[in-house]
Order: C-alpha cells, then structure tokens, then sequence
C-alpha cells in the first residue's frame, strides 16, 4: 500500500513538473511572441517611418521637380515674352521712302545741320542782284563765330537785319526770321513767296500792314525757283507756335534742282552745336523740301 502511495506521489511530482515546463513554455512562447509581434510592429514602424520618408523625400522632390518646372515654365515664358516682344518691334519707316512718296518729311525726322559744302567766295561769283551788298557782307565774314561778331544769342536773324541796316535798309533790329520778313514788307523793300499759310497768318499776326500784304504771294514750292541773293527761311519744329519760323540764310547758288547751296549765320559746329557763341556763318547744302517755309527776294 505504501508503494502504491510513493507511485502516486512521484506520479504527481511527475506531472506537476510537466505543467511548470509546459506553462514556462506557453510563456516562453507568449514572450517570444510579443516580441517577435514587438520587433514586426518595429520594423513595421520603421519601414513606415522610411516609407513617410521615402514619400517625404517623394513628396519633396517632387516639390522641388514641379518649383523646378514653373522656374523653367516661367523661365520659358520669359523667353516667349521676350521673344514676343521682339517678334513685335517694327523697323521705323525710312524717311526717303516717304519723302519719295510725296516729297515732305515727318517734322521729327528733320535737321537743321544740313551739309557743309566748299563755298566758293572769290570764285567769280555774281553779285548783279538787289541783296548783293548783304551776300557779300555775309562772305566777307565768313567762318567768323558768334562771339567773333559781338552775338551770344541765336543769331541767325541778327545778322541779317544788321547788314541790311549797315547797307541802308530803314528798318530796326530784329531777333527772328518773321519779323526780319514783317520789316522788309512793311517798308516795301522785298517780295514774299509763301510755301506755309501758317506763316502767312504769323506775319498778319504779328505786325504786317494791310498794306504790305500784297507783297506776299502763297503758292507751292514747286512753282517758285530760288536764286542767289534770296533770303531762305526755315522751320525745324512744328511745335514752334509763336512763330513758326525757325531760322534764316541766303541762297549763294540759283537753285538747279538737286539742294539748295546756302549761306548762314549761326551755324552750328560739331564740337559745340548748341553754344551760339560757337556757331558760326557758314556755307550748307540743305533740301529744298518742307522745311523751307518761304522766300524773301528784295526789290531794289
């Protein structure tokens, strides 16, 4: 009896040692579990934190690609502008083509330095005209300056009115080409053939007698020939209201259908072309175009 009850007793001993093993195994195998579900939830975090990163980086650079995109879209556009904006600039239309056309010049495209010619003083010039005495006054001071001839304004109009009266004309001392022209019509000593009836209007604005108005003749530029002696009167700008004459010379040559050959005082020089104290009388070569406003031609 009593080894049947040592039997039981290992036989209990036996199996309570085989529950502990087989509950530290369960254990064993509910840690190794955790852990192996706690290292996957790592490397799952892990592989979706590099993942976020992958997309991250992604996501950046595809950030980066699509600014990259606009810079170089914008950068194209830019291009296409510019290339627009180039695609839009017209050439100026040549003024000779319009002068061609119909023989006048747009107002901006004129000039008032004209062409230095080799005037030809003591070349057996004539002098059998009414202005004969101004002509050769005006050649006898030729290449002198402003400053030379006691003049420090614009001058053109000065020395011609001087010479006319150191040469016996009765009239007063002028500073502009309309009123040198109001003077010589006034006291009967000249003609005036008009190509602008603008300047007509200045003179009967600006002082010319019923009287004298007789002495003025308005007919196109084609029509009337220049001739050595003539007083030849320019107007550069459009927007010269008060007047509207903008200077004045003397035709040295008649006229032969190609320029006008011309004397004048205050004449520009290249080095100094706006010191009136520089400029000089001078010989030009100018176009008898629309920037040649009228013809005074003494009478006697």
């Amino acid at each position: 009896m009593r080894k049947i009850r040592i039997i039981a007793a290992v036989l209990a001993v036996i199996m309570t040692c085989g529950c502990s093993d087989k509950k530290e195994n369960s254990s064993s195998s509910i840690y190794s579990s955790f852990q192996s579900s706690s290292s996957s939830s790592e490397v799952k975090s892990s592989d979706e934190s590099s993942s976020a990163s992958s997309t991250e980086s992604t996501s950046s650079s595809s950030s980066e690609s699509t600014s990259s995109s606009s810079s170089e879209s914008e950068s194209t556009s830019d291009t296409t502008d510019s290339s627009t904006s180039s695609d839009l600039i017209t050439e100026t239309p040549n003024s000779s083509s319009s002068e061609e056309d119909d023989g006048k010049i747009p107002y901006e495209l004129r000039s008032s330095t004209g062409v230095v010619w080799a005037y030809p003083i003591g070349k057996n010039l004539s002098y059998d005209f009414a202005s004969a005495k101004i002509i050769k006054a005006m050649e006898e001071n030729y290449g002198r300056s402003g400053a030379d001839l006691g003049y420090y304004g614009e001058w053109c109009a000065e020395i011609v009115s001087d010479l006319l009266i150191k040469n016996g004309y009765r009239i007063s001392k002028q500073y502009n080409p309309c009123d040198v022209t109001i003077q010589l019509l006034n006291k009967g000593y000249a003609h005036f053939y008009c190509f602008r009836e603008e300047n007509y209007k200045s003179l009967v604005q600006n002082g010319l007698k019923k009287s004298a108005q007789s002495r003025v003749t308005i007919l196109d530029r084609e029509d009337f020939t220049p001739q050595r002696g003539d007083f030849v009167c320019f107007l550069w700008n459009e927007e010269n209201t008060i007047y509207n004459w903008s200077h004045i010379g003397m035709i040295a040559e008649d006229y032969d259908g190609t320029v006008l050959r011309t004397i004048e005082g205050n004449i520009g020089v290249a080095e100094f072309p706006d010191d009136p104290k520089i400029r000089t009388v001078d010989g030009r070569e100018r176009k008898y175009n629309e920037t040649v406003i009228g013809i005074v031609r003494l009478d006697k």
